[in-house]
């Protein structure tokens, strides 16, 4: 008899619904990778229907367009000793299905604007019964080479076993090899989609709090094991091995942090999921204490990876609307319970979920803000909703 597949899917909308037990049931609803016949379930919506969009994002200005990934999602980048860019994330081609709900990488030589095509990571000594890799992110070591954290589990399903942060190293960014035991896990607690930067030569790793149990996409769960709003673990290391955990972290609004970690030296930067402009951006000395920053540009796109180009600017991967003619989620076409439209967005400058007076009186300005194309109108495609926060498990976005 076929197990359930490991790549047990959750909706994009369940951390957005983390308190809507309505949305929950339905974000639990969404179909896995894998059908019982073992083929891929693309005639179904699901994240295998999404594209990872990679950007510029400049010091200021507008977001620039570089390259589009076909059917993947869960993002991340990072930048090789030899001075090319990697990106990884989870891969869901349409015409091979050895390949499907893996984990995929491409390079990069000319700053992210164009891209090998995708290659599954080679993995040598996951132990059996070990689900692969998913939930990727990237992290460069001082000695040159780079580490994959990923969410795994023992187990063909979340009921056998909890998720929890593993890790690989690798020379070239393709092969693999598996780094014996747990990076990160937390008792009763599934630990998914973490964030992992070096900084000032301490690990930082973040992973945003999924509640309890052993399948944040369990149906009707008890409002006590639901994850609360705005929550991250926060573990640090001295080798990125071996994790202790710190005080849990706590972001205001509709902010997730589900995303990507970068230092620049003097300071930690998170870019995260949820905020009023679609992703959000946070600076931290000490990954304990962040301060909110309001420059990151609108883009349109959810769990992040982020590199620092040459030029000073940001590279974003992000996972992007679902693709053009895929199955609708919604068919009437309204807001699920808890989405924010673009003019909700623009007028909760702080995300707090409430227009306050100071937001009213600063209503024309958040408006304008809104014509993209600087046209003097408000088009229907600016109006479009961003895509929702990337929900916590393997590539589901």
């Amino acid at each position: 008899m076929r197990l359930p597949h490991p790549g047990f899917v959750l909706s994009l909308g369940l951390l957005v619904a983390a308190s809507d037990p309505a949305s929950a049931r339905a974000a639990a609803a969404e179909p896995p990778p894998f059908n019982n016949a073992g083929q891929p379930n693309r005639s179904q919506n699901g994240p295998w229907n999404n594209d990872v969009l990679v950007f510029r994002v400049p010091a200021d200005g507008a977001a620039e367009r570089l390259a589009t990934f076909p059917r993947a999602g869960v993002p991340t980048a990072a930048r090789l000793a030899d001075g090319r860019l990697i990106a990884a994330h989870q891969h869901f081609p349409a015409d091979d299905d050895a390949a499907f709900d893996k984990v995929a990488v491409h390079f990069s030589s000319d700053e992210g604007r164009t891209w090998t095509s995708p290659a599954v990571i080679e993995l040598e000594g996951l132990p059996a019964g070990m689900r692969f890799p998913f939930d990727p992110t990237l992290v460069p070591l001082p000695d040159g080479r780079i580490r994959l954290y990923f969410t795994s589990l023992r187990g063909r399903q979340f009921e056998e076993d909890r998720p929890a942060i593993h890790s690989a190293v690798s020379r070239d960014g393709l092969s693999y090899v598996y780094e014996a035991g747990v990076r990160f896990e937390v008792a009763g607690r599934p630990v998914i989609d973490c964030a992992v930067v070096l900084h000032q030569g301490i690990f930082h790793l973040f992973a945003p709090d999924n509640g309890a149990g052993a399948n944040p996409g369990a149906p009707n769960r008890r409002p006590e094991d639901l994850p609360s709003a705005g929550t991250a673990y926060h573990a640090t290391s001295q080798d990125g091995l071996a994790f202790t955990r710190e005080p849990d972290l706590r972001i205001e609004g509709s902010r997730r942090w589900l995303g990507n970690a970068q230092s620049d030296g003097p300071l930690i930067r998170f870019f995260g999921s949820g905020g009023p402009r679609g992703l959000w951006s946070a600076t931290s000395r000490d990954g304990a204490m962040w301060t909110l920053e309001n420059s990151l540009p609108q883009v349109m796109g959810a769990d992040p990876g982020a590199v620092a180009l040459q030029d000073g600017a940001w590279l974003l991967v992000v996972t992007g609307p679902p693709r053009q003619g895929a199955p609708p989620d919604n068919p009437a076409g309204n807001p699920g319970p808890g989405a924010r439209t673009p003019v909700v967005n623009a007028l909760d400058a702080n995300g707090d979920g409430t227009i306050d007076p100071q937001e009213i009186s600063n209503a024309p300005a958040a408006l304008r803000r809104l014509d993209r194309n600087n046209d003097g109108r408000i088009n229907p495609e600016e109006l479009r909703p961003a895509p929702p926060p990337a929900g916590p498990n393997n590539g589901n976005r």
